[in-house]
C-alpha cells in the first residue's frame, strides 16, 4: 500500500469514527457514574454506585454533627468523634482493630466544621464484610465513651492545641476566622480551647453522640 493510501485509510476510520460519536446522545458521552438514592427505614439517606468488578465496599457516612454543633463547648465534635473506635459495643480500642485487621478492613473517622464521618472500607467476601460492618455499626451506635479513653483522647488534644498555639500559621487562621465569621459557629477552633476542653465531661460527649450521630441525620 502506498504511502497515500495509507494516510487515506487513517483519515477515513478517523470521520468515521467521529461520524459515530456524532450519533450517540451528547448525555452518554458525558454521563457519570449511576448513581442509586434511598432513604431507610429509620431516615437515613443511601447514595450507592455499584462497581461489581471490583472485590471491595466503601462506606462514608457524614453526619451534621461537626463543630458548628458544639455550642458553647468547643471541642466537644472533635472530642466525640475522636472516641467512636476507642472501644465500641462489647469490644474495647484493642479489639476493635483486630477485628478489622484480621479482615483486611480499614476504619477511619474525621471531624470537620461542617460534617463528622465514619469511613469504611472491606473485602465483599462474606465474612469479611460481615464482621466489619457489624463493627462500623457498633463504631457508630455504642461507643463506650470509657472514662480512661475520654481522658487521654482530651489531653492528647490538649497537647495539640498548645502545639498550635505555636505555629504562627494556626494563630493567623484563628483569628482570621474569628473575623471572617464573627458570632457564627464557623468562628470557633474545632479543636476547642484549654478551657473548654477540660470542662467538657463524659455526660457532654453522650449526649452530643445521641443527639447527632442518629440515622436521620445521616448520608
Amino acid at each position: 500500500m502506498s504511502v497515500e493510501s495509507k494516510r487515506f485509510s487513517v483519515v477515513w476510520r478517523f470521520w468515521c469514527a467521529a461520524a459515530l460519536l456524532s450519533l450517540l446522545p451528547w448525555q452518554t458521552l458525558w454521563a457519570g457514574p449511576d448513581i442509586q438514592a434511598w432513604s431507610t427505614s429509620n431516615g437515613a439517606r443511601v447514595l450507592f454506585v455499584s462497581a461489581p468488578e471490583l472485590p471491595i465496599l466503601d462506606v462514608r457516612v457524614v453526619f451534621d454533627a461537626g463543630s458548628a454543633r458544639d455550642g458553647d463547648e468547643p471541642g466537644l465534635a472533635v472530642l466525640t468523634n475522636s472516641l467512636l473506635s476507642e472501644g465500641a459495643g462489647p469490644w474495647n480500642a484493642d479489639q476493635v482493630a483486630e477485628r478489622l485487621e484480621d479482615v483486611g478492613a480499614e476504619l477511619s473517622t474525621d471531624a470537620l466544621r461542617d460534617m463528622a464521618t465514619v469511613s469504611l472500607r472491606s473485602l465483599t467476601e462474606e465474612q469479611a464484610l460481615k464482621t466489619a460492618l457489624q463493627t462500623l455499626a457498633a463504631v457508630m451506635a455504642e461507643p463506650r465513651f470509657a472514662p480512661d479513653d475520654l481522658e487521654r483522647q482530651r489531653q492528647a488534644m490538649q497537647v495539640g492545641l498548645r502545639k498550635s498555639e505555636q505555629s504562627p500559621g494556626s494563630v493567623a487562621q484563628k483569628e482570621f476566622y474569628r473575623n471572617v465569621y464573627g458570632d457564627h459557629p464557623y468562628a470557633s477552633y474545632s479543636g476547642g480551647t484549654e478551657e473548654s476542653l477540660s470542662a467538657i465531661t463524659r455526660a457532654d460527649v453522650e449526649a452530643f453522640h445521641e443527639r447527632y450521630y442518629v440515622a436521620r441525620n445521616a448520608v
